[in-house]
């Protein structure tokens, strides 16, 4: 029996209205909907105005969270732990709660019962506001090093460092991140990174080692372009984490939840995964997939855009989170697929954010070469653009898409031995 859920198509199913999407919204592939994970979206949005994209991050998120970094994925120097930071946008009323909505129920009312019965810890749980570094370190943070008068910390601190946050206000985080002198940017790299921290303060210096923070933020379309300019968003930060277009795919009058049954089911197997992360220590490739991530790592690698950077540690952290859900500490190659499936969402999700005009005009240039193979900028300028376009501006756009790594410039001379500027050929490069 396959592990891949099938997404019923858009249009008109029993009776319920559904909501087209816009032509430029990124559609995800059925290979992102594998496993346990997998199955739950598609049966929390059966009845619901979810979007099941929304769901599954929520869930991945989540479940790494509780995961903690005890079971990383170990890669030569290269360490995935199952530590995800995920965004969904979407414009207003756009569903980005009613997603969290089945996740944070699941996780909270039934996981949480069932790791109880186990004898197993909980982990932290916060609503936000990340409003600054000190806060998020805080939450995390070591034992105090000063003693009071019988030795021991005057500050216990945090033992359980794994902490998952459900940012519903993700724009005011953006806000806070370009006030000087604000450290939350900062602290959010450094939990991605490392799960070390330790600011510089004067008063109530507090360091942390080790933590395991999770976040799955929430934000507009509109809010997050405002508050991302474009220098920003080029920045380590916007490439630490995933970002999720998720729309409300149909409407719904009478929303109805998981059934009880089915969700003690989600729980049970839920619950099993975090126990057995529990007691592993490490995860590794398979052979097969050792062989697969040989091309895999390359593909991803020639793909060169600010919020591409991270792309290969992302691509594993996932494909870390879908093998713990399964019990396993061999990521398999069906893992590292349905993980390769979200992250081209993320990368569709963010051209549809973050693309204006000029990306539009890449995409004509883009397609121009698809037809013809390849193009002198003189024969760009007038097939393309018409000659509507500044030599400046169609540098900068050439410019981009070799940064990119999809399109090549060759130089040839002439061939007919008279003397003149040798003529530059752009292609695009095909894998």
């Amino acid at each position: 029996m396959s592990n891949v859920v099938k997404l019923p198509e858009t249009g008109s199913q029993n009776g319920i209205e559904v909501e087209d999407a816009p032509s430029e919204f990124p559609i995800p592939h059925e290979g992102c909907y594998y496993g346990i994970a997998g199955k739950f979206a598609f049966d929390a949005c059966q009845q619901s105005e979810a979007d099941p994209m929304g769901v599954l991050i929520h869930l991945l998120t989540w479940a790494g969270a509780y995961f903690g970094n005890k079971a990383i994925l170990r890669l030569g120097d290269v360490e995935a732990p199952p530590r995800l930071f995920s965004v969904t946008a979407s414009s207003a009323g756009g569903g980005k709660g009613t997603a969290a909505s089945p996740v944070r129920k699941l996780m909270h009312d039934y996981v949480n019962v069932q790791l109880r019965k186990l004898g197993l810890p909980l982990i932290l749980y916060r609503d936000g506001p990340m409003s600054s570094g000190e806060g998020l370190a805080w939450a995390v943070r070591d034992p105090a090093d000063t003693d009071d008068e019988d030795g021991n910390p005057t500050d216990k601190g945090v033992p359980d460092k794994r902490l998952m946050i459900l940012e519903e206000e993700f724009a005011a985080v953006l806000q806070a991140a370009r006030r000087e002198g604000n450290t939350v940017s900062a602290a959010i790299r450094r939990f991605w990174d490392t799960g070390n921290f330790s600011p510089l303060t004067k008063n109530n210096r507090v360091t942390v080692t080790d933590a395991h923070v999770c976040f799955v933020g929430h934000i507009t379309y509109e809010e997050l372009v405002k508050r991302l300019e474009q220098s920003e968003y080029a920045t380590a930060l916007a490439s630490r984490i995933l970002w999720i277009c998720v729309r409300r795919p149909k409407i719904v009058a009478i929303p109805e939840s998981i059934p009880v049954v089915k969700m003690l089911h989600y729980a049970d197997e839920v619950a099993k995964a975090i126990q057995f992360s529990s007691d592993v220590n490490e995860l590794t490739l398979s052979p097969e997939s050792l062989e697969l991530w040989s091309t895999l790592a390359l593909s991803l690698a020639k793909v060169n855009s600010p919020m591409s950077e991270r792309s290969r540690v992302q691509v594993l952290r996932i494909a870390c989170i879908f093998a713990l859900l399964d019990c396993t500490d061999q990521v398999m190659p069906k893992h590292l697929h349905a993980a390769t499936h979200i992250w081209d969402y993320c990368l569709g999700s963010v051209a549809y954010i973050f693309e204006g005009e000029q990306n539009e005009d890449e995409g004509k240039i883009i397609a121009a070469l698809r037809k013809h193979g390849g193009l002198t900028t003189t024969q760009i300028r007038v097939n393309v653009f018409q000659q509507n376009i500044k030599s400046a501006a169609m540098n900068t756009l050439l410019k981009s898409l070799e940064t990119q790594g999809r399109i090549k410039r060759t130089v040839k001379h002439r061939s007919d031995g008279r003397s003149g500027k040798p003529a530059t050929i752009f292609e695009l490069i095909r894998y």
